[in-house]
């Protein structure tokens, strides 16, 4: 999937990029998943649910290296954390 980008599909994407930047950080961040989940059923659609389920696990299982505890990770996140409302992605 890395490729390089041309300078007619960069212009492209500043265009959208133009367009969308003013528009709420909600509004953008359903995009983004729309984006991404578009990009994954494009993938998935090219190979068998077994051979999707063993790339996911690939791509993903035991990717984590570190030794604290699922319980030490999420008090660094909740930390760090600058809202305590959570996203809803219902509808997108």
């Amino acid at each position: 999937m890395a490729s390089t980008i041309t300078n007619n599909e960069n212009n492209t994407i500043g265009i959208y990029w133009n367009a969308l930047r003013s528009m709420s950080k909600n509004i953008r961040l359903a995009l983004a998943v729309k984006l991404t989940n578009s990009v994954l059923e494009e993938e998935r659609e090219e190979m068998s649910d077994e051979a999707y389920t063993e790339e996911m696990l690939n791509r993903f299982f035991g990717k984590w290296e570190g030794d604290e505890t699922a319980d030490e990770i999420m008090a660094v996140i909740k930390e760090n954390s600058t809202s305590s409302e959570p996203i809803s992605f219902e509808g997108v």
